[in-house]
C-alpha cells in the first residue's frame, strides 16, 4: 500500500510540472493619474502660476509653499525668496549646487533652460535620473526682483522605474507652472 501511495504522489508530481514555466518580471501597482484642470494660484506673493485642481495648497508663512498631490504620494515645494542687488548670484549658485546635490543616488541629471523675455522669467529645471530622493527641481528669476525655487519629494521609496508615469506626469505639472509663472511688479 505505501508503495502505491509513492507511486500515485510521484506521478501527481511529475504531472504538475508540465510547460515550460518562465518567472514572471517584478510587477508595479497602477497609478491612475489626476485629470489636467487647472486653476490660478493668486495669492499675497509677488507671483502667480497654474496649477492641478487635485493638488491642495499649504501655506507655510514668507511665500513658501507646499503644493500636495494626495493621491501620489507627492509634494512640491516652494520656496520664494526677494532678489536684493548682492544676493542673486548666491542664490543661483544655491538653486544649482542644491540640484547637483543628489548626484550621489542620481545616474544623471538634465537641465532644461527657460527664458520668456516679454514675462521676465528666466531659468533652470533640472531633471534627476535614476533612484535620487528628488527627481526634478526647478529655479525661476526675474534677475531683478523675484527667485522662486521647487523641488518635487515623494514619500514612497525613490525607485525610478516604478515612479516613471507619476514623474512623467509631475514634470508636465511642473512645466505648466514654470510657463503660466508670471511676477507682480515686474
Amino acid at each position: 500500500m505505501k508503495k502505491l501511495k509513492l507511486i500515485v504522489l510521484s506521478a501527481l508530481f511529475l504531472g504538475a510540472c508540465e510547460g515550460d514555466y518562465s518567472p514572471k518580471p517584478k510587477g508595479y501597482f497602477r497609478i491612475d493619474m489626476p485629470t489636467a484642470d487647472y486653476q490660478e494660484f493668486n495669492g499675497d506673493c509677488p507671483f502667480h502660476f497654474d496649477y492641478n485642481k487635485v493638488a491642495s495648497l499649504k501655506d507655510k508663512g514668507r511665500c513658501w509653499y507646499d503644493i500636495k498631490y494626495p493621491r501620489l504620494k507627492a509634494t512640491l515645494q516652494l520656496t520664494y525668496r526677494q532678489v536684493t542687488e548682492d544676493n542673486l548670484d548666491t542664490l543661483l549658485y544655491e538653486g544649482h549646487e542644491l540640484a547637483y546635490k543628489h548626484t550621489v543616488k542620481a545616474d544623471g541629471i538634465d537641465e532644461k533652460l527657460y527664458i520668456d523675455e516679454q514675462k521676465r522669467v528666466y531659468g533652470l529645471l533640472y531633471q534627476l535620473k535614476g533612484d535620487a530622493a528628488t527627481s526634478m527641481q526647478f529655479f525661476m528669476t526675474d534677475s531683478t526682483d523675484h527667485f522662486l525655487r521647487g523641488v518635487l519629494y515623494y514619500y514612497a521609496s525613490p525607485n525610478a522605474d516604478s515612479l516613471k508615469p507619476v514623474n512623467d506626469f509631475m514634470r508636465g505639472e511642473m512645466i505648466r507652472m514654470i510657463e503660466s509663472l508670471e511676477w507682480e511688479n515686474s
